[in-house]
């Protein structure tokens, strides 16, 4: 009996473990004025998987918002100029190089169906804060889906 009760707590208790440890728990909602069909659940900076998709949600416009998760390790990189773009069916962070301030969780994000949208739109910001750009376009979007 007592081989037995040991077997079952060296078998279960590493799956709780695992569980609470490697569960992501910073949730954001990436904003898409275009929907940019990402097929790939994981999401990558500079090549590291540093979360993943969890839900989707798209509008009679073709409006996107997806909810993600973002790793304890990586949490950091999520700050207010933070966009995310899609690039070969996968999402990917574009990390920000200004120390600006850390989203809270189930803060808003705004997304890029292509590399080359974010491009432009950064073009078209350049004499604006970009912080501020990006916060004007989630909340465009975000009213479509009232």
């Amino acid at each position: 009996m007592y081989r037995k009760s040991i077997f079952i707590l060296m078998v279960v208790l590493p799956f709780f473990l695992n569980c609470a440890m490697f569960s992501p728990k910073n949730f954001y909602y990436v904003v898409f004025e275009d929907n940019p069909n990402v097929t790939n659940t994981k999401i990558y900076s500079k090549g590291i998987e540093i979360g993943k998709i969890l839900d989707h949600e798209l509008s009679k416009e073709n409006k996107l918002i997806l909810t993600i998760a973002i790793k304890s390790d990586y949490k950091d990189l999520i700050k207010s100029d933070t966009v995310f773009y899609a690039d070969d069916n996968s999402l990917l962070l574009n990390v920000s190089e200004s120390d600006t301030q850390a989203l809270p969780e189930k803060s808003f994000i705004l997304g890029f169906a292509s590399q080359t949208k974010l491009v432009w739109f950064k073009a078209k910001n350049t004499l604006k804060d970009f912080s501020t750009a990006t916060q004007k376009e989630i909340q465009k979007i975000i009213e479509s889906f009232k």
